[in-house]
């Protein structure tokens, strides 16, 4: 008999348990999860920890507990999204590498956003965090929906070329489609030569930039229809994303962001 099949087995439907109880009792439709695998703390470092975390944000209701079987801290965030949950894990990860209890790698989700809530997705996640394939004490993102089946397409346009190879790396590893381009103008024949699902803009452009860029598409007859636009900028100013909305974008993100936010949003606009 697999005796860590049955203790892995047993937790994954507490954790599932535990998440569905909270998602009606925070009264919205997701709940945050971290797991961090970790040493063997007592009950006072258990109690620092718990005071430090809540410190981080003292308007969230933060749940803990430590599964000793698998060596796991578990963090239940009722009501949170995947773009927060991810943002809390970073401090987490700070906490526990300074009080010497990290051993492995960190896990984030929000459920149902970034998975289908079920036992097997729980198990799932144990397993991610449990893998501890490499050295770095990394935090990992736990997705299993946000992939598309068909690919989506996205022209993607900012000056900022590292960020455009990221970007279009990070975005074709989720099954997206991505054409980046350099400027404006670049942009606007990329668009019209294949539409895409979704344009994502920077506003500062050389040779058009985000407005014009925006504008034409909107105009055209072909285009209007066709493609949703989303303005990723570091420009930040209330009557520019004014602007933006009246021009007909769909959403707006400033820099600095979130990746992980990102992809939360372009799989709204895109679902």
């Amino acid at each position: 008999m697999n005796m860590s099949a049955i203790i892995h087995n047993d937790l994954s439907y507490h954790l599932y348990e535990q998440v569905t109880e909270q998602l009606p009792a925070s009264g919205q439709a997701k709940c945050g999860l971290i797991l961090a695998h970790i040493s063997n703390p007592g009950l006072i470092e258990m109690q620092d920890l718990e005071t430090r975390i809540s410190m981080e944000d003292t308007t969230l209701n933060i749940l803990m507990s430590y599964e000793p079987r698998e060596s796991l801290l578990v963090v239940v965030l009722p009501g949170q999204p995947l773009a927060h949950t991810h943002f809390l894990s970073l401090s987490i990860k700070d906490i526990l590498q300074q009080s010497g209890l990290l051993t492995g790698p960190i896990t984030a989700a929000s459920f149902p956003e970034s998975a289908v809530l079920n036992a097997p997705a729980m198990s799932e996640m144990i397993a991610m965090t449990n893998n501890q394939d490499t050295v770095d004490r990394e935090i990992r993102v736990f997705h299993r929906h946000i992939q598309v089946e068909t690919a989506s397409s996205i022209v993607m346009i900012d000056q900022n070329t590292d960020l455009l190879d990221f970007l279009s790396a990070r975005l074709s590893h989720r099954g997206y489609d991505v054409r980046p381009a350099q400027d404006g103008m670049e942009g606007l024949q990329l668009i019209n030569e294949t539409p895409p699902d979704l344009v994502i803009t920077e506003l500062n452009l050389p040779a058009l930039d985000g407005y014009q860029l925006i504008h034409r598409i909107r105009q055209s007859r072909t285009l209007k229809n066709q493609c949703k636009i989303m303005v990723l900028t570091d420009l930040g100013l209330e009557q520019e994303f004014s602007k933006c909305f009246d021009l007909g974008v769909s959403d707006i993100l400033t820099k600095p962001f979130s990746p992980i936010e990102l992809e939360a949003r372009i799989h709204r606009l895109l679902a």
